[in-house]
């Protein structure tokens, strides 16, 4: 029981802290002054900058097409027959947004805030208040790009890949399981990542076209407008204001981001069954585990990375895509902080190299069911610098798949050295 001095204290504090909450002003989405920073980079010559009122103009685009972290939209543009209904539901939406809460019923809101912002941060942009700290850093959603999934590279993961990292989480990063919470949530999570993923590739997309407007405006509103005299916009001035509405919404969006997203189960890579000999059981196992080592170290050309003792220690002082979106900007060396501290001053986090996977631990980031590790190995892994399969057969990536199974059980004492394959180093 409170002492009554404690228990006023501690009913002042929270009236403080209410009232804090109460006169804040709500969280906005975060503007990408990365990309800002290295199209300009790109672009411009010497201390030359894009005009500022571009930001301006872009974040009242967003807020209509996207609205905020609290009241979020998304761009139906065709309608209820749109079939971006089907990539992202309005009620998931807002049950995923907005400040944490819950209602009499016991039903939750603000999950994404909840469960989520504090490592991606409420932009969705990898930067929450603990991302810093973490190794590997929390992914940017903004560039469309995802690690562990069943699509080929290039392509958009299913709600089903999003899914089941929700519930299994990321070993070996701080990516937590949720799998206690209820489906319906999860779902709500799945649909916000992807909203703001689509919403950050559109942010690029049109930071990336300011270069190409010579001065205007994104989207001259005036053309559509009455004049002051109360008259008619001229034919003339309503084709350009449909011209620029088509190219930077229609285009843009609706065409060249959104349907990415429609029905990736399309595009899902299917996993052969594994031949009988990838049975521990069987006679030959030790053959074919032999025979994957072997491709490890030739064909498969897996310890240029990995190493030759499979332990991580291969080519290193490589970076992920996240990171290379900016350090490949002119005079940048990842290496010499000086060199990019202007990015750093506005958001970037500081570059880390991306290290290959120890195959000796027991630890699979993408799951460690062989048919994950086969897509791994056939797929590649979006971001990274592990590349799909293509030269190898389906019998050939399960003998690797075997070999790398084996490996946290392999005796490095007893090892015999395989010869490098030059050619195949070369060949990469």
């Amino acid at each position: 029981m409170f002492s009554k001095p404690l228990h006023f204290a501690l009913l002042l504090a929270g009236l403080i802290v209410v009232a804090g909450c109460e006169k804040s002003p709500p969280p906005n989405f975060r503007f990408n002054s990365v990309e800002w920073l290295k199209q300009e980079r790109l672009h411009l010559s010497g201390d030359d900058k894009f005009d500022e009122g571009y930001k301006q103009e872009i974040g009242s685009i967003l807020t209509t097409l996207f609205g905020t972290p609290d009241e979020p939209k998304f761009p139906y543009l065709l309608g209820e027959d749109d079939p971006a209904h089907d990539v992202i539901g309005l009620d998931n939406l807002k049950l995923a947004a907005g400040a944490v809460k819950s209602g009499i019923e016991g039903e939750h809101q603000g999950l994404y805030r909840e469960h989520c912002a504090h490592c991606h941060g409420v932009t969705g942009d990898g930067a929450g208040p603990t991302a810093e700290v973490l190794n590997p850093y929390p992914r940017d959603f903004r560039l469309s790009k995802y690690k562990f999934k069943s699509t080929p590279l290039r392509q958009p993961p299913t709600d089903h890949d999003l899914m089941t990292i929700l519930e299994n989480g990321i070993p070996g990063t701080a990516m937590p399981s949720f799998r206690t919470l209820p489906k319906e949530e999860l779902q709500a999570l799945v649909e916000y990542v992807k909203y703001l993923t689509i919403r950050g590739q559109y942010e690029r997309y049109l930071i990336s076209e300011i270069a190409n407007l010579d001065g205007g405006s994104i989207i001259d509103l005036s053309l559509k407008s009455e004049t002051k005299d109360g008259e008619k916009p001229s034919d003339d001035d309503v084709e350009e204001f449909e011209d620029q509405m088509y190219t930077f919404i229609g285009e843009g969006l609706q065409e060249g981001i959104i349907p990415r997203w429609l029905k990736p189960d399309r595009k899902v890579s299917k996993v052969p069954p594994a031949p009988e000999m990838f049975d521990l059981a069987h006679a030959s196992h030790e053959d074919f585990v032999l025979q994957g080592r072997e491709l490890f170290f030739s064909k498969g050309n897996c310890m240029q990375c990995h190493g030759q003792t499979g332990a991580g220690d291969g080519q290193l002082g490589n970076f992920d895509d996240w990171t290379n979106d900016w350090i490949k900007t002119a005079n940048v060396d990842p290496f010499d902080p000086e060199t990019y501290a202007d990015f750093i001053a506005v958001g970037a986090l500081p570059p880390r190299p991306i290290m290959p996977r120890n195959l000796h631990l027991p630890v699979y980031r993408g799951g460690d069911h062989p048919d994950d590790i086969y897509l791994r190995v056939a797929n590649g892994i979006e971001g990274t610098p592990m590349p799909a399969s293509s030269a190898l057969t389906s019998d050939e990536i399960w003998k690797i798949v075997a070999y790398v199974k084996s490996l946290p059980f392999e005796n490095l004492s007893d090892r015999v050295e395989l010869p490098v394959n030059d050619e195949a180093i070369s060949n990469r």
